[in-house]
C-alpha cells in the first residue's frame, strides 16, 4: 500500500504546526486549493480522516496524531542523512553569502548563525546589506536575501519566514501615547526617523506617500539603537518591526502602539533565483530561521493609560 510520500508527510506536519490551510499553504509555497486536494486525496487513499475541519483551525484526529508523530521521526531521519550526505560530499567545506534589507535582522541573526555552526563549523559566512535585490542576486553577490518586498516576478523564489508587524514607537510621555493605534494621519504632525533614505523607506514609500502624507520633517538615522534615543529625547517618531523592540520598552524610556486598527502586518522572506542550486547548508540556514519563535523577541506591546 504505497499511498503515502515524503511530501504527504511534509503536508501532514505542516498542517499539525499552523492549524490552518492558508498558513500552511503558504508555507509550503502552494495554492490552498493545492494544498486540500493533495489532504483530500491521500485522506481517499487511506479512508480516513487525518483532520478535524473547524472554523478556525485544524486538529489532529486521534490516527491523524499517530501519523503525525512517524512523519515527524521519518522527515528527522532523512534530514539527518541529507545533511550527513552533505558534508560528505562538500568536505564540510563552502561559502554561504546573506543579504538583509533590514538591520533590525541582525539582532537575532547571531543566534543563528551560532546555531548553524555547530552542524556546519567550516563554512565561511559573508553577510551584508543588500540595496537591490535584483542586481545583488543576479551578480551573484548574495546566494539569498532576507527582504520583505516581492516583486512579481518569475525568477525569484521566495520562501516564507516569519510574520512580523510594524509599530510605531515614541517617547513614554508622548501625546500619542493616549491612543489605543496611531493612524497614518498622525504622521504628518511629526518628525519621522528613519533607518532608511526616504526613497528607501518603505513605509514612507507604500503607507505615506500614496496617501500625500508627509512628516513634518523625515530624519534619516542608520542605527536601530541611535533611532530608539532619539525617539526617547522627543525627536521624532519610529517605525520598527514589533520583535525588534525586544526590552527597549522597559528599558529606554519609549513606547509603541500599533500601526491603524488593525495593525501593520509584514511578512519576511528567504528569497533567492529560481534557477540557482541550493545547496543543502543554504537550506538548513533558512530552515533554522523559519523555526524560531519570534514571540521570544517580541515585547509586549503596553496597555494604553
Amino acid at each position: 500500500m504505497n499511498h503515502l510520500e515524503v511530501k504527504h508527510l511534509r503536508m501532514i506536519c505542516t498542517i499539525a504546526e499552523t492549524g490552518n490551510m492558508t498558513k500552511a499553504a503558504a508555507r509550503l509555497c502552494i495554492s490552498q486549493s493545492a494544498l486540500s486536494q493533495q489532504l483530500k486525496d491521500i485522506e481517499g487513499k487511506l479512508k480516513v480522516d487525518l483532520f478535524f475541519r473547524t472554523r478556525k483551525v485544524m486538529l489532529l484526529t486521534p490516527i491523524g496524531k499517530k501519523l503525525l508523530e512517524s512523519a515527524q521521526q521519518v522527515i528527522l531521519t532523512l534530514e539527518d542523512a541529507e545533511l550527513e550526505i552533505a558534508k560528505i560530499v562538500s568536505g564540510e567545506q563552502g561559502e554561504l553569502k546573506v543579504g538583509i534589507q533590514c538591520i533590525f535582522c541582525y539582532k537575532w541573526l547571531p543566534g543563528v548563525i551560532r546555531f548553524f555552526q555547530k552542524k556546519f563549523p567550516n563554512i565561511e559566512f559573508e553577510i551584508g546589506t543588500s540595496t537591490d535585490l535584483a542586481t545583488d542576486l543576479e551578480s551573484k553577490k548574495f546566494d539569498f536575501i532576507i527582504t520583505a518586498a516581492t516583486v512579481p516576478d518569475e525568477q525569484y523564489t521566495y520562501v516564507p519566514l516569519f510574520a512580523d508587524q510594524l509599530v510605531c514607537i515614541m517617547p513614554a510621555d508622548h501625546p500619542l501615547r493616549a491612543r489605543a493605534c496611531v493612524q497614518y494621519e498622525d504622521f504628518g504632525r511629526f518628525n519621522l526617523i528613519s533607518h532608511s533614505e526616504k526613497g528607501a523607506s518603505r513605509f514612507y514609500q507604500l503607507a505615506l506617500k500614496p496617501k500625500g502624507l508627509e512628516p513634518k520633517r523625515f530624519m534619516t538615522v542608520g542605527q536601530p539603537h541611535a533611532i530608539v534615543e532619539m525617539v526617547a529625547s522627543g525627536f521624532g517618531l519610529g517605525v520598527f518591526p514589533r520583535w525588534a523592540l525586544n526590552s527597549s520598552l522597559e528599558t529606554t524610556g519609549i513606547t509603541a502602539r500599533p500601526i491603524t486598527k488593525g495593525g501593520l502586518p509584514v511578512t519576511w522572506y528567504a528569497t533567492f533565483l529560481k534557477n540557482s542550486q541550493i545547496p543543502v547548508f543554504q537550506q538548513e540556514f533558512i530552515n533554522i530561521i523559519s523555526k524560531m519563535n519570534m514571540e521570544d523577541w517580541a515585547a509586549p506591546l503596553p496597555e494604553r493609560t
